[in-house]
């Protein structure tokens, strides 16, 4: 049998590795999240969406389904759209935060979908107006 040289099996430990992270990498990216920060207040309170796992440069819309009846959110200028970035990262500063035309306190689900097939989901609690 014939013996490896340290060189082949540096060679070969590399090409390993490189496989295995970027095998994490794949599941990794593949796990959407959305952060909603507070995850909880009252109407036109300001919110923040963040995002990750998107596909780089993925056209993504945030939206609230209050009934039959969604709310997209997004910033001035964007057409409801925001794009994530090259790592699959975004972050959306809405204006008018939460929205004030809400049918009523309680726990909403935010979804981010992504034109790519990418989506995440998250829960914003909607408090009483005062």
């Amino acid at each position: 049998m014939k013996r490896l040289s340290f060189y082949s099996m540096v060679i070969f430990a590399v090409i390993i590795a490189v496989y295995c992270i970027g095998g994490m990498t794949i599941a990794i990216a593949g796990e959407a999240k959305l952060v909603i920060n507070p995850s909880e207040g009252k109407p036109g309170d300001k919110i923040v969406f963040m995002g990750s796992g998107f596909q780089a440069e993925e056209k993504i819309r945030v939206i609230l389904n209050d009934g039959d009846v969604p709310y997209v959110f997004g910033a001035v200028g964007t057409g409801g759209i925001v794009v994530a970035k090259d790592d699959g990262t975004f972050i959306l500063e809405p204006r008018g935060g939460i929205p004030k035309a809400i049918s009523g306190p309680g726990t909403y689900v935010i979804e981010a979908i992504g034109d790519k097939g990418t989506k995440a989901t998250a829960e914003l609690k909607i408090l009483p107006k005062e």
